[in-house]
């Protein structure tokens, strides 16, 4: 079982996923990235970057055009959630 501590982490990685996802794209909605090479600079691999992306996804922060490559763009509500910053 999880502790506090653990979603806490796991909420951090997310943001800062999301985060360099944003600063990749300069914050553009119609640029594509590698979630890869976002998530490698993080320390964020297997199946920890596929959960992530599922949960990005289904709060519809990103898009995933090609699931089984990671292409990933940033959505507007996405852009708006960073801008939003911590708090937000």
């Amino acid at each position: 079982m999880s502790t506090g501590e653990d979603f806490s982490e796991r909420r951090g990685r997310r943001a800062a996923f999301l985060g360099a996802l944003y600063a990749a794209t300069e914050g553009h909605v119609a640029e594509f990235v590698a979630a890869s090479e976002i998530a490698s600079a993080l320390g964020i691999g297997g199946p920890e970057l596929a959960r992530m992306l599922a949960y990005l996804e289904e709060r519809q922060w990103i898009a995933v055009d090609d699931h089984r490559a990671g292409i990933v763009r940033i959505t507007a509500a996405g852009v708006d959630r960073v801008e939003a910053g911590p708090t937000g």
